[in-house]
Order: C-alpha cells, then sequence, then structure tokens
C-alpha cells in the first residue's frame, strides 16, 4: 500500500477522533499560530506568530533550529482546542517519543507517517487537503518540482486555514524561491543561540538576522 493510502486509510479508521478543533474553541477566523515559551521568535516573525499557509523552514542540516520551530508550533496548533491534531511527515523516522514529549507535544494527537521518499509528498497532500490537521510538518528534500508541489500544498491548505510547514536543507542550491507563505533561514551560531531571517513574507517584510536565544523545550 502507498504511503497516500495509509495516510486515508488511518483517518479513516480514526474517524471523528481526527478533526480540527471544534467551532468553540476555534477562532473566527485563521489567526496566526502563537509560539508560546518563545516570545522572542513570536517578537521577530511579521504577524507575530507562523502564518496559515506554507511556510519554509530553511536550516544547514539537522541541528538548525528547524525542528525545534516545528514543534513548537505542533504545540501551539494542539494548544487550539482538545480535539485538535497535527500531523508529521517524517520520511528518515527522526522523531522520537521521548524528544516529542519534552518538547510539550501530545502524542495521542499527533499523526506520524513515515513514508518513504518516493511517497512522501502524495502523503503530504493527502494529510494537508484532508483538512483534519491544524499543522501538517513536512521534512521535504529538495526536488526539480518542488515549486509544482509548494503550490499545490498551497491550494491544499487555503480552505481548511492549514499551516505547513516545509523544513528543508539551506545548503542545497536552489534555482528559483519557492512560492511560500513565509521563508525564515535558520542556524545555530552556538549552542544556546538561533538564527532567524525572514528572507520571504507574503507582504514583503524581510528581516534581517537576529540571534535568538534558543529553546527547545517547553521548560
Amino acid at each position: 500500500m502507498s504511503a497516500a493510502h495509509d495516510v486515508e486509510a488511518l483517518l479513516a479508521r480514526l474517524g471523528t477522533r481526527v478533526q480540527r478543533a471544534d467551532t468553540a474553541e476555534k477562532v473566527s477566523a485563521p489567526a496566526p499560530l502563537l509560539l508560546e515559551g518563545w516570545p522572542e521568535l513570536g517578537a521577530l516573525l511579521p504577524d507575530g506568530g507562523l502564518p496559515r499557509g506554507v511556510v519554509e523552514l530553511a536550516a544547514p542540516g539537522a541541528r538548525g533550529g528547524a525542528t525545534s520551530i516545528a514543534l513548537a508550533a505542533v504545540r501551539a496548533g494542539q494548544a487550539r482546542g482538545r480535539s485538535a491534531w497535527c500531523a508529521w511527515i517524517d520520511p528518515e523516522g527522526t522523531l522520537h517519543a521521548p524528544g516529542l514529549v519534552a518538547a510539550g507535544v501530545e502524542l495521542a494527537r499527533l499523526l506520524v507517517v513515515r513514508a518513504p521518499r518516493a511517497g512522501a509528498a502524495r502523503a503530504a497532500l493527502k494529510a494537508v487537503a484532508s483538512g483534519a490537521f491544524e499543522v501538517v510538518a513536512i521534512d521535504l528534500e529538495d526536488t526539480p518540482r518542488g515549486e509544482v508541489l509548494v503550490r499545490k500544498l498551497a491550494l491544499a491548505a487555503e480552505p481548511g486555514g492549514t499551516t505547513v510547514l516545509l523544513l528543508t536543507d539551506s545548503t542545497r542550491p536552489r534555482a528559483t524561491p519557492w512560492p511560500v507563505t513565509l521563508r525564515l533561514e535558520l542556524s545555530r551560531p552556538e549552542l544556546r543561540t538561533l538564527s532567524v531571517r525572514v528572507s520571504k513574507d507574503r507582504r514583503g517584510r524581510v528581516v534581517p538576522a537576529k540571534h535568538l536565544p534558543f529553546r527547545p523545550a517547553v521548560g
């Protein structure tokens, strides 16, 4: 069975347990995700949080800080309501339960899809198009058709106001920038410091690189 079909099967099996926060718990408009516990990052972001749509977190490898921001976003997505779910497309199997718990993520409301690289894009599109998730994080490898995938993800995310996070490797050259809503360029100049630069924003608000305290977990 393909990874995309696996996502469909899981959603069907879980049924109403996988759903967006109900109307009473949700805000009336798709407001940005506010990253509680990381005020310095929120103050740097143009809208004070991560917008709905496709957001690229570009970092040099696994230790660039992208995973920590994605976990903070998942935390914020789950905090939108008792029935709010998030998803993570994890082709390399890098996520581990103890680290997720340490970051304040509720495992019972996180769908992790360990799709092979060949099927990761289709699985991601299925997850986003389902409208079941506040946040969908995707460990994405740059491909020649990356721009096409980003456009498809943006269209799929629009009806439900989903925040789609693309975790990419900033060391890999790209001929043209992707049409994302927001692009953050990340690095770790020091162990306890995260460098963040807003290199693209839907309203053209570019923010020079700033060094912030690195906060990988809730506590």
